[in-house]
């Protein structure tokens, strides 16, 4: 039921200890299996870098809209509010840890919706976007990608050579590079490898970003 995504190639692992049971389209998880996930949101070293939780439709890989969510724990409820792109919104809280209440997840019962867990940046990219800012992004991830791949991920976790954009609407469009290039935006994704841009050099995004996430050429050969 869990499938890779761009970003989560090499998280396949991480992500199948995660138990997910579904019945029609409503998903359940222990509160505490994504804690040990989400903890790593407030390190010093991934500032600008976050795990997201998703839902993919499997069909055509868009996300599935997240129609409700909660947790419960015996007579104890409470209702959990997605982002405005369907982003599973999960409070960090070491008591909710202790007490390991169930997450509920419903999503359209018209669609096969996948588990997606991946690495992102915590606010959306706009405008014109230096090397430099690229770059301060780049090791935030792989750090990032290799906390949450274990003690020896740094052995098989692929580099992260750039960014992979998502942008809303299925947009079409174009990224402007300072070098008069061009990055075709198809179907609302762009990759952009780091060395594109060039030191001194800026990429202009047409619109706002939904999702950034890690580019990893190597990892998918």
């Amino acid at each position: 039921m869990i499938k890779k995504s761009i970003s989560t190639i090499l998280l396949a692992g991480i992500c199948s200890s995660i138990p997910v049971t579904s019945w029609a389209q409503e998903y359940m998880f222990t509160y505490s299996k994504l804690f040990s996930q989400m903890k790593n949101n407030v390190e010093d070293d991934h500032k600008d870098v976050k795990v997201g939780f998703f839902f993919v439709n499997a069909d055509n890989k868009t996300l599935c809209r997240i129609d409700k969510a909660w947790m419960e724990k015996e007579a104890h409820y409470e209702e959990l509010h997605p982002s405005a792109i369907n982003e599973l919104i999960v409070p960090l809280d070491n008591n909710l840890r202790q007490a390991n209440p169930l997450v509920f997840v419903d999503t359209p019962n018209d669609q096969r919706c996948d588990f997606s867990m991946v690495v992102m940046t915590k606010q959306p990219l706009q405008g014109r976007i230096s090397y430099s800012e690229i770059e301060s992004l780049l090791p935030q991830m792989q750090s990032m990608l290799e906390d949450l791949g274990g003690m020896f991920a740094s052995w098989f976790t692929p580099d992260v050579s750039g960014l992979t954009l998502e942008f809303a609407n299925h947009l079409d469009s174009e990224i402007q590079l300072s070098d008069g290039g061009v990055v075709p935006i198809v179907n609302g994704k762009a990759q952009v490898g780091l060395e594109q841009i060039g030191e001194e050099g800026w990429m202009e995004l047409p619109q706002m970003t939904q999702r950034v996430l890690p580019y990893l050429p190597k990892a998918q050969k």
